[in-house]
């Protein structure tokens, strides 16, 4: 089984682009396969994908509220490639057999005909959403509202199930059974769950709930979904207490889902529009509660913030509301992600200070606080200047060592050379042993020009992870031109990753280059 390279064309643009997930940092080869792109589509046109097996996952615990945890995957990037395109070869159809995109009822996540890099259709954002559900605020046709989600949604999709609704909207038996083994093979050969974080799994992820949207519709219930929030419209005349135990029974015996009852309510009419009422523009607190909303969006790469709302965020005292939001019995994460986005926006030395004294108050946002230290480091405002001992008994704390990516992303300072580690310091950071530490860490001697430790350890290559072969090979690149070059023709032949010869092939043409931010 093969696919054209135009698949895995548009799957490379798209990941070079948009990234691999949005929860990890960016993995470097990222840079090689935007080289090479044509080289790498055509390369995987070649493989008989029956025959192929993709590599294991990163899996990394990350904070989903106070006291709670999710699993998000990174998969090796040219598996990511694969994925992806296998996913693009089928969605064509799916997308077809889906509710029409024009009826606002499965919202989230429309593909475009055809092989878009951007693969989803403008204007489904979670904004837009909000918008569509607004709308109805005008209309005398309902007595209720329900608003629900599913509980763990992403880990509980049973795939027999999913499996048979790709075959069904596709006719692509063969490509759906890989994308499957794909996913078997990646969840040690459980029945429930999707790799988290990537737009491929997004993709299959509204695939699995097309039934139940079908279900909704076929029942006569008006309803509107974003990923796994659904609201419904209950018509004057209906129950909505049978309109929810529709769905609940609907994702129980069909798709072997349920409800999540903390995130469950129904609401009078006039209840929902007081919930949806926007405040008076006239009003200074209105003022400040519009700049915040606005902030939601630019924070979610929606929109640019304006100059005026830019102005009301600066008279706010972020720290004193991102301290009352931390000592909230519940955590509201995404308020939380954009008090310190504005803090980005700001940059007061102020916060930097509060910041850089409460580091590990900050770790389930760790992507969100080393943006934001970047955002300062970039700007040249103060506050964050020689953290290479704090950030290193950081990353060697208990508090830390469950959570991979967070562990990850304070490394990725090093790797983009905001923060130095001293050579004590990168010994000490050797005792993790985790794949991503073991990959940045590699990437941090590159940084840091230690010849010697690649020197001493080049012989012995074979004896490293396959996922971490790619960043010693590249790490070892600040090794003299000569010196290096006679060992990439040494190891091209013992690499143990996919396309490894064409990556030695692409580290010996760019020894200067630089890893992707």
């Amino acid at each position: 089984m093969k696919l054209d390279a135009e698949y895995f064309a548009c799957a490379v643009e798209h990941i070079t682009t948009y990234g691999d997930t949005d929860i990890f940092p960016y993995p470097f080869e990222l840079k090689f396969l935007q080289d090479r792109k044509d080289e790498v589509a055509s390369k995987l046109s070649a493989l008989d994908l029956n025959q192929y097996q993709p590599m294991s996952l990163v899996e990394s615990l990350v904070p989903k509220s106070k006291f709670g945890f999710r699993a998000a995957h990174q998969p090796f990037p040219i598996d990511t490639a694969i994925y992806t395109a296998l996913v693009l070869r089928i969605f064509n159809s799916v997308e077809e057999g889906r509710d029409a995109k024009e009826y606002n009822r499965a919202f989230s996540y429309r593909k475009t005909p055809g092989l878009s890099p951007s693969i989803f259709h403008d204007g489904r954002t979670y904004r837009d959403w909000l918008s569509v559900i607004e709308g109805k605020i005008f209309s005398d046709n309902y007595s209720h509202v329900i608003r629900t989600d599913i509980s763990d949604y992403y880990s509980r999709i049973y795939r027999h199930r999913l499996e048979n609704i790709l075959d069904s909207l596709s006719g692509e038996s063969q490509i759906v059974k890989k994308i499957e083994g794909f996913i078997s093979d990646w969840r040690s050969r459980q029945s429930f769950g999707l790799p988290v974080g990537s737009n491929a799994s997004r993709l299959l992820a509204e695939a699995a709930l097309n039934d139940t949207d079908m279900g909704l519709i076929s029942e006569g219930y008006e309803h509107t979904r974003y990923v796994d929030d659904i609201v419904i419209f209950v018509k004057k005349g209906q129950d909505p207490y049978a309109a929810l135990g529709y769905l609940a029974k609907q994702l129980t015996e069909n798709e072997g889902l349920s409800l999540n009852i903390q995130k469950t309510r129904i609401l009078a009419w006039d209840e929902f529009k007081e919930s949806i009422g926007a405040p008076d523009a006239g009003d200074d607190n209105a003022k400040e509660e519009f700049a915040t909303e606005k902030l939601f969006w630019a924070a979610y790469g929606q929109d640019e913030i304006d100059q005026e709302s830019l102005e009301a965020l600066m008279l706010k005292d972020l720290r004193k509301e991102l301290e009352d939001l931390l000592n909230e019995p519940y955590w509201d994460m995404g308020q939380i992600r954009i008090v310190l986005h504005a803090m980005r926006l700001v940059k007061n030395e102020d916060v930097a200070h509060y910041i850089r004294s409460n580091l590990s108050e900050f770790i389930p946002f760790a992507k969100d606080v080393c943006l934001l230290i970047e955002e300062f480091i970039e700007s040249d405002v103060d506050g964050f200047e020689n953290m290479g001992a704090e950030i290193t008994n950081l990353l060697l704390s208990p508090r830390i060592q469950p959570l991979d990516c967070a562990r990850a992303w304070f490394l990725e300072l090093g790797v983009r050379k905001h923060i130095s580690f001293s050579a004590e310091q990168i010994r000490k950071l050797d005792t993790l042993s985790g794949t991503l530490d073991i990959r940045q860490l590699h990437l941090i001697r590159w940084r840091a020009r230690d010849l010697n430790f690649f020197r001493a350890r080049k012989s012995r290559f074979h004896e490293i992870q396959s996922w971490a072969q790619p960043s010693f090979i590249f790490g070892a690149s600040c090794l003299p031109k000569d010196e290096y070059a006679h060992w990439l023709r040494s190891i091209k032949s013992r690499v143990q990753f996919p396309l490894g010869k064409e990556f030695v092939d692409w580290c010996g043409t760019v020894q200067e280059a630089q890893p992707i931010g």
